[in-house]
């Protein structure tokens, strides 16, 4: 519970700029959204016809000109990568920090097992995405309110939800990398969300490329799909996505515990 609050405590700050970054950023789009809406009606059919962009985006499935097509297209792509490289940056300095920062020695040297120590940090990054997630979904919900529109509160929780697994499949993974590596990099874990992400596109453009939606959490939490079919998400990739996380803290765990920690 020390090693929990403590990090709470030293996270705190990155967490409030990262939230006050994608949350301003996604905010602002929604109180933009009335002022370009007369705009809108003659951009809707330029953007829906332009062919692998449109695809990517998820413009030729939704119209802009209606609130929850412009949340899917735009401001959900916002969210997803904010969220997804702020969950990396959790997952790949939670371990790693410790050697690089050389408080290694002093923190085994506290009466804390080494399953204690992967427990308490792990605790704090689910409790970091949970407020991230939770504070993003009153902000978007009391930013349509506010311009007198609204989004459906099926899609917007569904779609919050699949954020939620997706952010904790890239913690996974990056945590995986963390207690791997002796000096974990905010390149490596911005490049696997970065990445990831590129994957996400691919697949969705390239009809060959489809398998790789099985490969990155982008693709069953995508914000066009989850409005598109009504708050349902697809099932497969998200089933994997959770196995890759629970693999990824195995694994974690693992290579932890045999680690030769350097001081």
């Amino acid at each position: 519970m020390t090693l929990y609050k403590h990090e709470l405590k030293m996270n705190r700050l990155s967490f409030l700029i990262w939230l006050a970054a994608v949350l301003a950023m996604s905010a602002g789009c929604i109180f933009l959204f009335p002022m370009i809406d007369g705009s809108m009606a003659e951009m809707s059919d330029a953007f829906a016809s332009m062919g692998a962009f449109s695809t990517a985006f998820g413009m030729d499935k939704l119209a802009i000109t209606t609130l929850e097509g412009f949340f899917g297209t735009e401001i959900g792509t916002i969210f997803a990568l904010g969220g997804g490289m702020y969950a990396a940056l959790l997952g790949i300095s939670a371990l790693a920090k410790e050697e690089s920062c050389h408080t290694a020695e002093f923190l085994h040297t506290l009466t804390l097992t080494r399953r204690g120590i992967l427990n308490g940090k792990l605790c704090a990054i689910v409790s970091f995405l949970v407020m991230f997630d939770a504070v993003a979904l009153g902000v978007f919900a009391g930013s349509a309110a506010l311009i007198g529109e609204s989004l459906s509160m099926k899609c917007l929780l569904a779609y919050i939800a699949a954020q939620f697994a997706a952010q904790l499949e890239l913690a996974g993974i990056c945590f995986a990398l963390s207690a791997a590596s002796k000096r974990g990099s905010m390149g490596l874990g911005l490049g696997v969300a970065l990445v990831l992400y590129a994957l996400d596109i691919i697949s969705r453009i390239a009809e060959e490329a489809d398998f790789l939606k099985y490969i990155t959490p982008f693709s069953y939490s995508n914000a066009t799909d989850v409005f598109v079919n009504q708050g349902s998400i697809e099932t497969v990739p998200l089933l994997i996505g959770v196995g890759v996380t629970l693999i990824s803290l195995l694994a974690a765990y693992i290579i932890y515990q045999k680690k030769d920690i350097a001081a």
